[in-house]
């Protein structure tokens, strides 16, 4: 189950179809309605839509767009929430809600469209359910740290091998969730303590009390990054946690590796320890991960692929890179698959 919790959902082929009465459907995403960051965030501030009954009562939604307004105007009690929200909504991103059957969200960088799901539940019953809200508070803050990362394009396929990927999806996620226990505590000092208290019963509980642990040794750890670093480390402490970023990825390549009709679509470029550092930079301008960079490459702790499945996986791409396939024979040489073949299509390009 924490595998598919950690499904990114930023591809829509993954959703373009879903089950309905046994047959397929079309499900096109971009098509929900969805509303305007920066005109969520100004709402928030001036208060003066009255218009909503959630101004009254927060969890009286009777409408979608009531949740998105709530959702945004408590994220916006957290700083490093609030300023992820700025920068997506200075370059016009826009938030809604949709049924995606998975618990998660889908990010549309061309439309500049980020979607999470509300579980199938209806604006009143999940005003209701205090697990669902926060849930959807926790989601939205992945994604917004997940969009942090999109826009500054980390892990380009064009530019790094496979194995290196590997490794820039495990830190890419890692951080999303790091950074989320950082604006759930954040917002747990602004008054809203439940979220706090759902995070220690989901599946990041013990990422947070790793954090609250090192902040009660020393409350300094929050402004140098320290309890923040500590926290990334225990994400590497689950393995299910690594192995399903590990199988998410392994899948995504195969994608690039078919959909390109090159034989190697992936660059050559290997990752350096101050790229990593970088990954975690904060708003404000912290990078807690400081001076780890060359243990996280090279520490089998954070380095280490050790699920024999995603094993055969990585060694079935690196393999099917190294071959062109002609009416499934393989061939190392694409100019003598070409002269055993000459009229064959091949998988991949002859070059």
């Amino acid at each position: 189950m924490r595998a598919e919790r950690l499904t990114r959902k930023t591809h829509l082929k993954r959703h373009m179809e879903l089950p309905e009465c046994g047959e397929l459907r079309v499900f096109d995403l971009t098509q929900q309605e969805s509303w305007a960051l920066a005109d969520l965030l100004q709402d928030s501030e001036e208060h003066t839509n009255t218009n909503h009954e959630s101004r009254a009562n927060p969890h009286a939604f009777t409408s979608t767009e009531d949740i998105v307004s709530w959702a945004v105007a408590t994220l916006a009690d957290s700083p490093t929430a609030r300023a992820m929200m700025m920068a997506a909504a200075e370059r016009g991103w826009k938030i809604g809600l949709t049924d995606l059957h998975t618990g998660g969200f889908y990010m549309d960088a061309a439309n500049s469209l980020i979607l999470l799901d509300h579980f199938a539940m209806s604006p009143d019953a999940l005003g209701r359910s205090m697990y669902f809200r926060n849930a959807l508070l926790v989601t939205l803050i992945r994604s917004l740290r997940d969009l942090w990362h999109e826009e500054r394009q980390i892990a380009d396929a064009s530019t790094y091998q496979p194995e290196n990927l590997l490794m820039l999806e495990r830190v890419r996620a890692a951080d999303c969730d790091t950074v989320t226990i950082l604006c759930c505590w954040e917002l747990r000092g602004a008054g809203t303590s439940d979220i706090w208290r759902h995070l220690l019963g989901s599946a990041e509980g013990d990422m947070a009390m790793i954090f609250t642990r090192f902040l009660e040794r020393d409350p300094s750890a929050l402004f140098d990054g320290s309890a923040l670093a500590y926290a990334f480390r225990q994400w590497y402490a689950d393995e299910t946690r690594v192995d399903g970023s590990d199988h998410e990825t392994l899948e995504l390549l195969d994608d690039v590796l078919v959909e390109s009709g090159q034989r190697n679509p992936f660059g050559q470029q290997e990752l350096n320890a101050l790229y990593l550092e970088d990954i975690s930079l904060l708003p404000d301008g912290t990078r807690y991960l400081a001076g780890l960079g060359q243990t996280i490459l090279h520490d089998p702790f954070f380095a280490g692929l050790h699920d024999p499945i995603n094993q055969t996986h990585l060694f079935h791409l690196i393999y099917d890179m190294e071959v062109t396939l002609v009416n499934n024979v393989p061939f190392r040489d694409g100019s003598l698959a070409r002269k055993v073949f000459p009229d064959a299509e091949t998988v991949r390009s002859w070059r």
